[in-house]
């Protein structure tokens, strides 16, 4: 039953019909990347953050509750199931003493607790302290989740394109500046960087160049900072024998690298780039 009713809620099936049924007989979803699934609580953290119960937007009408937040984006950042409460004290509470810091995380455990509506989704036990998966649906979860399927499955594109749309953009973009963040964003970026060029070169080779030009576009649209993704945009649109487009996506790329990170284009896109208004030059000369 919960494996039919996951079906027809990725396939938009009698929608209000299949979530009566899971709430009347309590039904468990049968994987955890069930996104379209009622789920207690939602959590997005890739591209930004927010939090979903009973689908519904959870919003402050006042002044968001800032360490309930911070301990809810820190259990994710560290895996989101079993984190030590010691760890967890180090990132939140570092200048404080243990005691306090135990206290303060105590009272904040309570207090995410309430904001969630529900007492089952935190777990705490043994000194750790993690999110309930049968309660909790986490993006940056479902995103691992559908890259580790493909791994075993040797790398079958279907599921590799369905992991591409969990990742909205960098993990936790708004806490950039906290250094216990930055460990699970790159790891993300790298997984979702070699996920697009895995997929987007197969479809190269294979001569498929729009879609590759789809995919390129798609891990822009996610990261613009990317410049193997400005690579294979300009590649394709040479292929297609669009090279005033494969020019203006170079410019595009050395605007972005200058005014962000204030670093020109490298040798290889430099080289390409040149290449491009060689064949232009000849083409209309």
């Amino acid at each position: 039953m919960p494996y039919l009713c996951a079906e027809a809620l990725a396939a938009g099936m009698e929608v209000d019909y299949v979530n009566e049924v899971i709430k009347k007989y309590r039904l468990r979803p049968p994987v955890h990347d069930t996104e379209h699934w009622p789920w207690p609580v939602k959590v997005y953290s890739l591209g930004g953050f927010e939090i979903y119960r009973d689908d519904q937007r959870v919003k402050f009408s006042g002044k968001a509750p800032k360490k309930p937040l911070a301990l809810l984006k820190a259990l994710i950042a560290f895996g989101g199931r079993s984190v030590p409460e010691e760890r967890l004290m180090d990132a939140l509470w570092p200048d404080e003493e243990a005691d306090a810091a135990r206290k303060s995380l105590d009272i904040t455990v309570l207090r995410l607790r309430k904001l969630l509506g529900t007492h089952e989704v935190i777990v705490v036990s043994d000194e750790q302290i993690g999110l309930n998966p049968q309660f909790c649906w986490v993006d940056l979860w479902a995103f691992e989740s559908r890259i580790a399927q493909t791994e075993a499955a040797e790398g079958k594109g279907g599921l590799s394109i369905a992991a591409v749309a969990f990742y909205r953009g960098n993990f936790l973009p708004a806490d950039s500046d906290e250094p216990w963040t930055v460990k699970a964003r790159e790891r993300l970026r790298a997984k979702f960087v070699r996920l697009i060029e895995t997929i987007a070169q197969a479809d190269e080779a294979a001569g498929h160049w729009e879609k590759a030009l789809a995919h390129y576009m798609k891990g822009l649209e996610a990261d613009d900072l990317v410049e193997a993704f400005h690579l294979g945009l300009m590649r394709c649109y040479r292929a297609l024998g669009r090279p005033a487009e494969a020019i203006t996506a170079f410019r595009r790329l050395r605007q972005t690298l200058s005014v962000v990170l204030g670093i020109a284009p490298s040798s290889a896109a430099e080289a390409l780039a040149q290449e491009l208004r060689d064949g232009s030059a000849v083409r209309y000369s």
